[in-house]
């Protein structure tokens, strides 16, 4: 299984990004079971448009075979695509605040503390957003 994780960089370490069509890069991982490897980051090239981002992120993650996402939160439109998609979409608690680490969230989906999400999670953010 490849699984997708938007990402950001901060003092060259990586943590989940707290949006989902903004996030600079995603990281790939392959999993199979409980093991895991980085396979790569790729630089998500839709980071400025502003209209019509997510199907261009999802074309993406998708023409590199991700069957799965695990993300903080994203909107309908993208959740339902990646949904048709035959994408599992995976939310991290909403309890945990703060910046998490791409490790710990490899490590909380490995170890079956994600549930694949059924519906989309709107994140309320500062950027005049809906």
């Amino acid at each position: 299984m490849i699984v997708g994780i938007p990402t950001i960089e901060v003092s060259g370490k990586h943590y989940l990004s707290p949006h989902f069509g903004r996030a600079p890069y995603f990281t790939l991982v392959e999993v199979d079971g409980k093991e895991y490897k980085i396979s790569q980051v790729i630089e998500n090239p839709h980071v400025k448009h502003e209209h019509g981002r997510g199907a261009g992120v999802i074309d993406l993650l998708t023409s590199y075979g991700v069957n799965a996402l695990i993300a903080q939160g994203m909107g309908h439109s993208a959740f339902t695509m990646l949904r048709e998609r035959g994408v599992k979409v995976y939310f991290i608690p909403e309890t945990l605040e703060g910046l998490i680490t791409l490790e710990e969230t490899i490590r909380m989906f490995v170890n079956n503390e994600l549930k694949e999400a059924e519906e989309p999670r709107e994140l309320h953010d500062h950027h005049g957003g809906r």
